[in-house]
């Protein structure tokens, strides 16, 4: 899944943007072009699309709201690394105009719960890691999940899973799982485990699978390691 980015010289309500050549995947971001100090965000525009990325917050807020877009155009995409390693943000929302997070667009930093909206197609890898999240929920748009996602947040309990993703890997959820005791799911998504797997994940897995892949809420008894199924 590689996009294009074209060498391009933009003009943008005074800002420059200046674009160059490079390949660019689900898990390596190319270079692009910039608009540098535009209300806390570096912006670039790849030649071939009508959207904007947000490549790097420059602010220090808690609690960010993102823009829909900037200058008349829309932001569809949140860059590699873009809000990481600030270790402060606690709460961010995402419009519905982004498409795409990037590799550790989020990671690092301080957020309890997030909204992702259903718009949302790639979560690259590690974008969510190393945050306090409780709850993930992954909308029905979302089709591409990438290694180590959500990793490193043990405060999780709670996953519900939507009806776009056909394959997930317990490695989306490493070292977050210890302490989930409700998943909701739905019908026909091919689980694949770590080696050695986590019980949490493993224990899951039997289950949806005794259950012949239907969809539901599957919820764990922490005293009998037993998790049930319940229509959802």
């Amino acid at each position: 899944m590689k996009r294009k980015w074209m060498p391009h010289v933009i003009a943008i309500a005074g800002f420059v943007v200046f674009g160059a050549l490079a390949l660019g995947s689900a898990t390596a971001q190319p270079e692009f072009g910039m608009i540098v100090g535009a209300d806390d965000f570096e912006f670039g525009v790849p030649a071939d699309d009508n959207g904007v990325m947000i490549i790097r917050y420059l602010g220090a807020a808690r609690d960010v709201q993102i823009p829909t877009q900037v200058h008349g155009m829309p932001i569809t995409e949140i860059g590699s690394q873009a809000f990481f390693g600030g270790a402060h943000l606690a709460s961010v929302t995402i419009p519905d105009s982004v498409i795409h997070i990037w590799d550790r667009a989020f990671a690092n930093n301080r957020l309890t719960n997030v909204t992702i909206p259903n718009s949302i197609v790639t979560i690259g890898s590690w974008a969510f890691e190393m945050n306090s999240l409780t709850s993930i929920t992954i909308p029905d748009s979302t089709i591409f999940i990438w290694d180590g996602a959500f990793a490193n947040n043990p405060t999780l309990t709670g996953i519900t899973i939507g009806n776009g993703v056909g394959t997930l890997y317990e490695g989306v959820f490493a070292g977050s799982l210890r302490n989930v005791t409700r998943i909701s799911i739905g019908a026909n998504v091919r689980l694949q485990s770590s080696e050695p797997s986590c019980l949490v994940w493993s224990g899951f897995r039997a289950a949806y699978e005794a259950n012949g892949h239907r969809a539901g809420i599957f919820t764990l008894n922490p005293d009998t390691g037993q998790w049930t199924w319940q229509s959802r």
